[in-house]
């Protein structure tokens, strides 16, 4: 495949690949599963929904194509999008290539058995800009048909495959990819990202809060165009800042006019609050680890359009993807919990939830059961750790090195 200059594909043994191949085959139901959620959800007709399933279901059966047939494999693939051209454009097929990566990758956060994480994270992801790229070859290739269907990009574009001609928002979001693919450390992440956020959506400062669900505490940590002094001084209960216990419960970035309403008026006051755009960072097992701050220097503003909060949706969702492979991925200083031998697997993520202060309803939700299975799962949780009530059995956990 050949993908662009600006991003390599990192090389991994054979062995290892065929693990990362072998952990998405043992988690196909689930992947499927959480695909037909996601697909459910899209505005689109029933034809586009069956093209669009049938290109996921290829993408999740022929993978194991990858190590030795990966030619074969992006042949089959550009076929595929041949024939589905008059009912897929280039929109559709991007969005499916990208919640595809989003589900693999939960997969593969899912195996304790793949210590190099942020590598195979990187692997996956130039292996879906390198179909990306050969979807917007196959346009530019066209010979003279005059065409111009819906979604495809202008006739402009088509004469080079060079990524700066790409169309906004793509050009924005590739290049933010390779900013968070050659971050170093989690602070340069953060910093880079909040910046990089800031600029590219039209807005004038940004301010990023940490969020613990297991204390309730919000906490400031990075921030640009705000004194990061000050923001870093932020340091208080979810109980006293009304809006960000509603804000980190929307899986959007929530508009509030009036920041009076939702803040203490004593950060009001000091940061110049007026209008306000919060943004929800997700981490394991979608909890929210954070939130970002967005505003135009105190001064109020309108809703963004709809493409200006799309593109932002997209940027933190990338950059929640990331930080959970940055903030779980082991290293000698911060090894990841060892196996139990109390727990299966499934009773340690659900104990690992029940942490995070989740209720029955919502991790039925997350797992994919009913309410009472659950329950069930809970209740055989605390027996096995001999525990009387659920914060006995998250302190056992803790303590056991079950959970973190």
């Amino acid at each position: 495949m050949q993908i662009p200059a600006f991003l390599t594909t990192p090389l991994i043994p054979r062995q290892e690949l065929q693990q990362i191949i072998d952990t998405i085959h043992s988690g196909y139901r689930e992947g499927l599963a959480n695909w037909k959620v996601k697909l459910s959800t899209l505005h689109a007709t029933e034809e586009e929904k069956r093209s669009i399933h049938e290109l996921f279901h290829f993408l999740m059966r022929n993978i194991s194509m990858i190590p030795s047939q990966s030619e074969e494999f992006e042949n089959k693939f550009l076929h595929l999008i041949r024939r589905r051209r008059s009912v897929l454009n280039n929109a559709r097929i991007i969005l499916t290539l990208g919640i595809f990566e989003e589900i693999i990758m939960e997969l593969l956060l899912k195996d304790p058995h793949l210590p190099e994480i942020h590598t195979y994270y990187r692997w996956l992801h130039s292996l879906v800009l390198s179909l990306t790229f050969s979807v917007y070859h196959q346009e530019c290739t066209k010979e003279n048909t005059g065409s111009s269907e819906s979604g495809t990009f202008p006739d402009e574009i088509r004469k080079s495959p060079d990524i700066h001609s790409l169309p906004s928002p793509w050009q924005t979001i590739l290049r933010f990819d390779e900013l968070l693919l050659t971050s170093r450390s989690l602070e340069e992440l953060l910093t880079d990202s909040v910046q990089f956020i800031v600029e590219k959506t039209q807005f004038q400062r940004g301010a990023l809060f940490w969020y613990s669900s297991v204390t309730r505490t919000v906490e400031g940590i990075y921030s640009y165009q705000v004194d990061l002094t000050e923001v870093r001084q932020v340091r208080a209960l979810e109980s006293n800042i009304p809006g960000i216990a509603w804000a980190i419960r929307e899986t959007k970035p929530m508009y509030l006019q009036d920041a009076k309403l939702f803040f203490p008026l004593h950060y009001v006051k000091q940061f110049r609050l007026t209008s306000l755009l919060a943004c929800t960072l997700y981490g394991e097992n979608r909890q929210p680890v954070g939130f970002l701050l967005l505003d135009q220097d105190g001064k109020p503003f309108d809703p963004p359009d709809s493409q200006r909060s799309h593109l932002l949706e997209i940027l933190v969702a990338r950059v929640s993807m990331v930080l959970r492979v940055k903030l779980y991925e082991s290293t000698p200083f911060f090894p990841s919990p060892p196996a139990s031998k109390l727990l299966t697997r499934r009773e340690q993520e659900l104990l690992q939830m029940i942490a995070y202060g989740y209720s029955t309803k919502h991790i039925g939700e997350i797992l994919h059961i009913s309410e009472h299975t659950a329950a069930e799962y809970a209740q055989t949780t605390l027996r096995k750790l001999n525990a009387k009530n659920r914060p006995e059995a998250v302190a056992k956990g803790f303590r056991l090195g079950i959970i973190q």
